[in-house]
């Protein structure tokens, strides 16, 4: 019971701090995947009961900016074409999505599988194998293909923390460990005197987007904040790191490099 109480307490503190459910629940998927059957229940059961008890504003989670190539322009004397007609879809249009483990049917919000207590997918697609790009291949500060490595030096040490997130099969959070939980991140800032600068225990989520070839960052409800250099990331933003970029967690500084493969040292 102290594991699932420790899950909750970390959980229940992201959203008191502004976090989605799916993106709290994203970032302990590693710690809830340890949880049996009868544990996984436990824990959404009493998620169910806290979301219950404190309902929040229901907006919809903002849509990642898309680049749309622009279109030719139509010839002088060919009008333009009207525009296809799209059929309007319901405001509360329900989907569904079935469970990965039993099969069974879910609305598209549920992070829980109602039937068996899975943590249902919310981040399929996203881990396809991406190929490094040749050497010719002009590469700009935000390009991590897939064998870079992204290191994290907190600034003033010369001590890096080092992480993969293309690698790995959820996403990488940064925070700081604490003696009254069994909860940990990924990277532990721990001994840099975290817990005295303002980095919460989940402050923030890495991931990897195999498409854009970058290192997407989202702060996780944190108490203090998180700044890229210098503004903040709002709650519910997506940024994108660059080769440079100064990280700031609360006030710990973390300066962001971007190794490929060949490069000297």
């Amino acid at each position: 019971m102290n594991y699932i109480q420790d899950i909750l307490n970390e959980y229940t503190q992201m959203r008191d701090n502004g976090a989605e459910s799916k993106s709290a629940l994203q970032a302990l998927r590693p710690h809830i995947e340890k949880l049996n059957k009868k544990q996984r229940e436990e824990l959404a059961a009493l998620i169910r009961t806290w979301e219950n008890q404190n309902p929040a504003e229901k907006t919809k989670p903002r849509p990642h900016p898309v680049i749309k190539p622009l279109a030719a322009k139509p010839a002088a004397d060919t009008p333009p074409p009207a525009p296809a007609a799209v059929a309007p879809q319901p405001e509360n249009a329900i989907t569904w999505v079935a469970c990965p483990n039993c099969g069974k049917t879910n609305q598209s919000h549920e992070v829980f599988c109602y039937a068996c207590g899975h943590l249902l997918d919310t981040r399929r697609g996203e881990q396809n194998t991406k190929h490094f790009a040749d050497a010719g291949d002009t590469m700009d500060s935000g390009y991590f293909g897939d064998d870079s490595v992204l290191a994290l030096r907190a600034r003033g040490s010369s001590e890096t923390y080092e992480v993969r997130p293309q690698k790995a099969d959820h996403e990488i959070i940064v925070g700081r460990s604490s003696s009254g939980s069994a909860i940990a991140p990924d990277v532990d800032l721990k001994d840099r005197q975290a817990a005295d600068l303002g980095v919460s225990r989940m402050h923030l989520a890495l991931r990897y987007d195999a498409d854009q070839k970058a290192v997407l960052a989202s702060d996780l409800g944190s108490a203090n904040g998180t700044f890229i250099n210098g503004q903040r990331v709002l709650p519910k933003e997506v940024r994108a790191l660059h080769h440079g970029d100064e990280l700031r967690l609360g006030r710990l500084i973390l300066i962001v490099s971007f190794r490929h493969p060949g490069e000297q040292i």
